[in-house]
């Protein structure tokens, strides 16, 4: 009987063994497939123009004009909706502040802005341009940043640009915000960050006391990584006037360890 027991007992741990070296290949192959989604996913793209006229309009210099110039990724349907959507939410509100939802074709947009400057050419001498770009500003890994640019003038002294930087991570197919990348319950500190950024821009405009009061911090929705941390970008009127143009605030990679997710500062 001891003979048998001892004999059942080596069965039981071969049969043992095997299954352990059977969840040890699953996990190495579980391994792989994640190591290799990481990788850089290939991605190509081509430039996709669009240019409207007013009817009867030989030069774009003399009347209204509409371009258009978006990137158009091969096999990324979602990503290139998303960028259309965006497209059409600045080019009919200035980065849809004004409520617009983004839907419509690019073809509808340019037709009822070229039809709006026509109503409107009485009282506007000067001809109403509308134009948009959508292209690759920089890529970490597999979090491609796009940059959505818009400019509308529609008379009086300037026209209104507007800039979105769309960050899409390419292997989950989706777009990735500020709060996908902030570490939990690290909100604050984050910001903190990023007004203690605002004070040094602050500083080195040598802005006055007047300034800083006339132009308090803001939070912002636009932002990317690069090799030196984290950049968030400001549109005209947020934390300056128009001359100043769009502003950029930095916050250093060694100051995000803490409030940042490891991947996101990981990717290059």
């Amino acid at each position: 009987m001891p003979v048998l027991s001892h004999f059942r007992s080596l069965i039981l741990n071969v049969r043992y063994f095997k299954f352990g070296l059977m969840a040890a290949a699953i996990f190495l192959l579980v391994a792989c497939e994640k190591g290799r989604s990481a990788k850089p996913m290939p991605l190509t793209s081509e430039m996709e123009t669009l240019e409207f006229l007013a009817p009867d309009c030989a030069s774009g210099d003399d009347c209204t004009s509409v371009a258009i110039t978006r990137e158009v990724f091969a096999g990324q349907p979602a990503l290139n909706e998303a960028i259309q959507r965006q497209l059409l939410q600045q080019l009919q509100g200035n980065g849809g502040e004004s409520g617009t939802t983004g839907d419509g074709s690019l073809e509808d947009v340019a037709e009822a802005f070229i039809a709006e400057a026509a109503q409107a050419a009485d009282i506007s001498a000067a001809p109403w341009d509308l134009s948009g770009e959508a292209k690759t500003l920089g890529r970490r890994g597999n979090l491609l940043t796009v940059e959505v640019s818009t400019y509308i003038y529609s008379g009086g002294a300037h026209g209104m640009p507007a800039t979105h930087w769309l960050n899409w991570d390419l292997t989950a197919d989706k777009e990735v915000t500020l709060d996908d990348v902030i570490k939990p319950q690290q909100e604050m500190a984050f910001w903190e960050l990023v007004e203690a950024a605002h004070k040094r821009w602050l500083d080195k405009q040598k802005a006055d006391d007047d300034f800083r009061n006339n132009w308090p911090f803001a939070r912002t929705e636009d932002f990317r990584f690069d090799d030196e941390g984290m950049v968030l970008l400001y549109g005209v009127y947020t934390l300056a006037p128009y001359s100043s143009g769009f502003v950029e605030l930095k916050v250093p990679r060694e100051a995000l360890n803490t409030v940042v997710l490891a991947p996101y500062l990981a990717q290059k």
